[in-house]
């Protein structure tokens, strides 16, 4: 699936350069280049770890072919030093460092006031859990490729945009460090899943379908839009009642719904955000060490709240400030006290995020950057013996930013 991927890509880009070779007479260049460099602390549950960098790239060539025709390398990457609870493979994982390069190509087609606008892309995730791991040696190491296309159509009431995205996801390492436990690490199957029924188990591939509408009540911008995701586990065999497993693979189905409004004027910008998302899934769950089975282990439904606001200052100095909130409901997993005894109840999880930043300008296209945040996960899950499902973490980054 994998090779089969990159041969697609490959030919898409083809096709890309193919169409625009013609055209490069009346090219024009115009690169965006961001660049963050940061060192900062994180604490998880009052305890501090040692200070560590974080940095960010953004580096994009634009090119512009014609009045009709443009093309959009990118690159983007990140490192970040710091140790953070990330959701990783269904779970909050604690991580000491953290890295991830995308690059991508997009062409945009312009006739009139409709846009045609395929892409492809590539990126690669390194995690580390340890100090002492090797970078490429990571348990939830991943690699994805992506192929999509966006059809926009500006009119006077407002924006459509219609965009379908192929992906394939890939993890190299889980199945083999994974196989190597001799015990359960968790509450679900994947050590089970990786030993009698596959190798590469969290291996996936997506298909998803999005609409969005966008229109502008003065002095307002407002987008609403619903997606729609089929992801296909093709080494993922669907677990039984008694522990065995089916001859059925795992596939998930998610609908998501979103709303919005921004008011990008300056001196004060202000944005609000609401969403709900519901995913269904085929796979269930055997617990061995405890001989309970799970059914629609998968099955959630998310809310989604996220208001902002940011301060423009004439010195071109900011200041913003921004609250995001979720709630999960999962509808099948029940929920465990700190011994891993399983309650009547289902898991419910909540997340609150509140950060600020103070961005200052240094000299010509440097500024001075200071970021806070704060997250709070609670949940009526206590055992924890494999995921992070209850913590208090805060972190603040110091450094500077370079636009281009």
């Amino acid at each position: 699936m994998f090779k089969k991927s990159l041969i697609a890509i490959l030919f898409f880009a083809f096709l890309i350069f193919d169409f625009s070779i013609d055209l490069f007479a009346e090219i024009k260049f115009n690169p965006v280049i961001n660049l963050s460099l940061y060192g900062g602390k994180y604490y998880l549950d009052g305890e501090s770890a040692s200070f560590d960098g974080k940095l960010d790239a953004f580096i994009s060539p634009s090119i512009i072919l014609n009045d009709n025709n443009e093309l959009y390398p990118l690159y983007m990457g990140y490192y970040n030093g710091t140790q953070d609870v990330q959701e990783l493979a269904g779970g909050g994982v604690l991580t000491r460092q953290r890295q991830e390069h995308t690059i991508s190509l997009k062409y945009v087609r312009i006739n009139d006031f409709d846009k045609i606008k395929p892409r492809i892309s590539y990126s690669k995730a390194l995690v580390k859990e340890t100090k002492d791991e090797n970078w490429g040696d990571g348990l939830f190491d991943y690699n994805t490729m992506s192929v999509g296309i966006d059809f926009e159509q500006e009119r006077p009431y407002g924006t459509f945009t219609e965009s379908y995205d192929f992906s394939s996801v890939q993890y190299p390492n889980y199945a083999s460090l994974i196989s190597e436990a001799e015990t359960v690490i968790d509450t679900t199957t994947y050590s089970e899943l990786s030993k009698n029924a596959g190798s590469d188990i969290l291996n996936n591939t997506n298909h998803r379908l999005a609409f969005s509408y966008t229109w502008f009540p003065e002095p307002l911008v407002m987008t609403s839009g619903f997606n729609f995701n089929y992801r296909k586990y093709d080494d993922q065999y669907i677990v039984s009642k008694d522990g065995s497993f089916k001859s059925d693979k795992r596939k998930d189905m998610s609908v998501g719904f979103d709303l919005k409004i921004q008011k990008p004027v300056k001196p004060v910008n202000l944005s609000f955000s609401a969403g709900v998302n519901y995913l269904n899934s085929n796979q269930n769950s055997y617990d061995a060490s405890r001989t309970k089975y799970i059914d629609n282990y998968y099955d959630y439904i998310q809310a989604d709240l996220s208001p902002s606001v940011n301060f423009y200052f004439k010195n071109n100095a900011s200041f913003g400030y921004a609250l995001s909130f979720r709630k999960i409901y999962y509808s099948g997993r029940l929920a465990q006290d700190a011994s891993g005894n399983y309650k009547s109840s289902k898991i419910n999880q909540e997340y609150w995020l509140n950060s600020l930043y103070f961005r200052y300008p240094v000299m010509n296209n440097f500024f001075a950057k200071f970021i806070y945040a704060y997250n709070v996960s609670s949940s009526n899950m206590k055992y924890e013996a494999g995921y992070r499902y209850n913590y208090r973490a805060n972190n603040y980054l110091i450094g500077i930013d370079w636009e281009f």
